[in-house]
């Protein structure tokens, strides 16, 4: 039998980083097995690779636009480069951060209903072990906002739940 594909009823997360993975293999000219998400569970590929997180809310809070049908809201995700050659990390990285922001890119998002609004580098974790390993990495924290439709059964998506109140 076969496994059916969950249908979302809010945002196409899976179209939209299907489209962020085609376009970092675009523009650092590296294949599928090497840009990767970071929650497979495959095996890590040979250098160099990029890899681009889950999604997170940002902490700002969602602008229902007093409707019940539409929100926005920002979500940051995580895209990091790896190498054995520190000029060949920042070389992608910064290839990925500002290419990202030409028109030609830049556009795939609205098809999502994405805007992208930052693409910038980011400190963290990831150099701790750099040393170690003999890997330089980049981080790039990117700034989407998304246009989210569905139905609400309350006034305002990020308002106060009246149902319950009855």
């Amino acid at each position: 039998m076969a496994r059916s594909i969950y249908q979302s009823k809010t945002f196409d997360w899976s179209g939209l980083y299907g489209q962020i993975r085609h376009l970092i293999e675009d523009i650092t000219g590296l294949d599928g097995k090497h840009v990767i998400m970071d929650y497979t569970s495959n095996e890590l590929p040979s250098y160099p690779y990029v890899t681009i997180s889950s999604v997170n809310k940002t902490a700002e809070v969602a602008n229902s636009l007093h409707s019940r049908e539409k929100e926005i809201a920002d979500y940051l995700i995580q895209i990091t480069c790896y190498s054995d050659n520190g000029n060949e990390t920042l070389m992608m990285a910064d290839d990925i951060a500002t290419l990202l922001f030409d028109p030609q890119y830049k556009s795939t998002f609205h098809q999502y209903g994405a805007v992208l609004k930052e693409c910038d580098y980011t400190s963290g974790s990831t150099n701790d072990f750099a040393g170690l390993f003999n890997v330089s990495t980049r981080s790039l924290s990117m700034k989407l906002t998304l246009y989210r439709n569905y139905q609400s059964k309350i006034e305002k998506i990020n308002g106060l739940d009246r149902l319950n109140k009855q």
